[in-house]
C-alpha cells in the first residue's frame, strides 16, 4: 500500500482542498490524509482511518454549505467554506505543506512564506536557540503577541489567535495551540527549515 506521506498522495489531497468545489467524500479523504501525514509515524489501522473519513464526511453533509452552481446535482461543496466552518471544531491541515522552500541567492534575500504564522514560529525557534520545546516556544510566541507583532491578535486561555494571509476585519482568527504548534513544527522539520 502507498504510504500516506508519499508526495503524489499528499499533492492530490492538497489539490482537492485547493479547488473551488469538491465532493464532501473527497474533501473528507483529503483532510484526514493530510492530518494523518502530519502526525507521528504511528500507523493508524485502515479501519480507524476510514471511520475518521466517514465521520468528517457526515459532518460536512450536515453543514448545508454553498454547492457548485454549475453542477448542483453533483453535491460538490466549497472546501474553503468547509475550512471556515471547521476552524474551531476540526484541525485544518496546513496549506504550506507543499510550498517549495525558497533558497536565497544572497544573505539578504527575502524568503516568502505562504502562511503568516510560519515566520514568527521560525523566529521563536531562533530566539529559543534552535530548541523546539513547545512550551518555551509558546511562551515566546505569546510575548510576540502581547507586543502586538503581526499576525497575532490576542492571547486567550485556549491559545494564541492570529490572522491568516487573507484576513479582513470581522473574520474569525486562527488559533495556535500546543497541538497545532506541534504539527507545524513537524512540517517545518519535514521541509528541513528547522
Amino acid at each position: 500500500m502507498t504510504k500516506l506521506t508519499s508526495k503524489p498522495i499528499l499533492k492530490k489531497a492538497s489539490l482537492i482542498l485547493a479547488q473551488e468545489f469538491a465532493l464532501p467524500k473527497d474533501i473528507a479523504w483529503a483532510w484526514v490524509t493530510l492530518l494523518l501525514s502530519q502526525e507521528e509515524q504511528k500507523r493508524d489501522s485502515e479501519e480507524k482511518r476510514y471511520s475518521r473519513i466517514a465521520e468528517f464526511e457526515a459532518w460536512i453533509l450536515e453543514l448545508s454549505l454553498p454547492s457548485d452552481p454549475k453542477h448542483l446535482e453533483s453535491g460538490a461543496v466549497s472546501p474553503g467554506a468547509v475550512k471556515n466552518s471547521a476552524r474551531n471544531v476540526y484541525e485544518w491541515p496546513h496549506e504550506y505543506i507543499f510550498e517549495e522552500t525558497v533558497t536565497p541567492n544572497y544573505p539578504d534575500a527575502k524568503v516568502t512564506y505562504s502562511d503568516t504564522i510560519t515566520k514568527p514560529i521560525l523566529d521563536a525557534v531562533k530566539d529559543a536557540g534552535g530548541a523546539d520545546d513547545r512550551a518555551a516556544l509558546m511562551a515566546i510566541l505569546e510575548a510576540y503577541a502581547r507586543k502586538g507583532n503581526e499576525p497575532f491578535a490576542n492571547v486567550t486561555p485556549e491559545g494564541i489567535q492570529w490572522k491568516g494571509s487573507n484576513w479582513t476585519e470581522g473574520d474569525k482568527y486562527n488559533l495556535l495551540t500546543l497541538k497545532t504548534l506541534n504539527n507545524r513544527l513537524a512540517n517545518l522539520r519535514k521541509k528541513e527549515l528547522i
